[in-house]
């Protein structure tokens, strides 16, 4: 794969330059000021086909912006090519200049697609520090790889049909993760690029299981005949105990795992989360209608504590339930 331009246009409008060159490594210094922050990527270039780059960000000063502007990136390629961009710690959101589209980069959701070009602008969020993750493997060293049946079965899975798609996706951080520590410090030269390849070839295989195995199951939730409407209208009539997923799986002729993944898919939330919501709202409509002592509203709403319900329902209205009454 060859890079035939790779132009960048940094936050303080300095050109990046190159620290240390060891072999096929490129290291770069990212130009901040040092009350700013320190930072630097890595080129590791594994094989003709397969370019690893990793960077660092780590922030110095407790005054710093909650964001800024990293700048520019446009990359062209000599072929089509498969990018997959990790989060490892930290958020970063991207914007496309090409579609107009937005992205939020963070350890739980990944960005993979097929690209000739690229043309992102980059944003960095200063809470924590960053570590990030871009693999680009050109198609034909895909294919190479994998072989073309497994090749063509991961563009499939992930909905890449076409070039100049993405998609994001929830990739566990344990599969992510390889990507992040497949160039150890203590490999040098072609060992290090070896070992690199390896772990690559590992996480694409893991890649398509895991996006295999989940399009599979979320087909299989879609087949279910239980009544995710009928479930639902039951969960917001509950007054009482809090029914148990055993009692609810039994009801609805479904395994307890299952039928909360589906409740999940069409809700956006477990159905312990739905019922806990459920009860704060409650809550906070008797603190307002009811001289109901909070300690008697807590039990009666399933908390063992009054401080566990005092905590959960700041941390849902952003206020204290005291305040409510008072």
């Amino acid at each position: 794969m060859a890079i035939l331009g790779h132009k960048i246009q940094w936050l303080f409008e300095q050109d990046i330059h190159t620290s240390e060159i060891i072999g096929s490594i490129r290291k770069f210094q990212f130009p901040y000021s040092p009350e700013l922050a320190t930072g630097y990527t890595e080129h590791l270039e594994i094989s003709d086909g397969i370019t690893l780059i990793k960077s660092t960000h780590h922030f110095n000063d407790e005054d710093r912006p909650s964001e800024f502007a990293l700048g520019k990136y446009q990359v062209a390629f000599s072929s089509p090519t498969f990018i997959s961009h990790m989060a490892h710690s930290g958020c970063v959101a991207l914007f496309d200049n090409t579609k107009k589209n937005y992205h939020k980069r963070t350890p739980d959701v990944d960005m993979v697609g097929r690209f000739d070009f690229l043309d992102l602008e980059q944003t960095l969020f200063t809470e924590e520090d960053i570590f990030l993750s871009a693999l680009f493997i050109s198609e034909i060293e895909l294919f190479n790889l994998l072989g073309s049946e497994a090749a063509e079965n991961l563009y499939k899975n992930l909905d890449l049909h076409h070039v100049a798609e993405y998609r994001e996706r929830k990739i566990p951080k344990n599969i992510s993760n390889k990507i992040a520590n497949c160039t150890p410090d203590h490999l040098e030269g072609n060992m290090r690029s070896l070992f690199a390849q390896s772990v690559i070839l590992q996480y694409l295989f893991e890649l398509n299981l895991y996006i295999s195995s989940s399009k599979n199951f979320l087909s299989n939730l879609e087949k279910d005949d239980f009544n995710m409407a009928a479930l639902h209208s039951e969960l917001l009539q509950v007054t009482a105990a809090i029914p148990n997923l055993a009692e609810l799986s039994k009801k609805y002729n479904v395994s307890p795992g299952k039928l909360n993944q589906a409740f999940i898919k069409k809700y956006d939330q477990s159905i312990y989360s739905f019922l806990s919501n459920q009860r704060l709202d409650q809550a906070y409509q008797a603190l307002l209608d009811t001289d109901v002592p909070m300690k008697t509203l807590a039990h009666k709403i399933g908390y063992s504590h009054v401080n566990h319900f005092i905590t959960a329902f700041k941390k849902k209205f952003g206020v204290t339930p005291g305040s409510i009454r008072n």
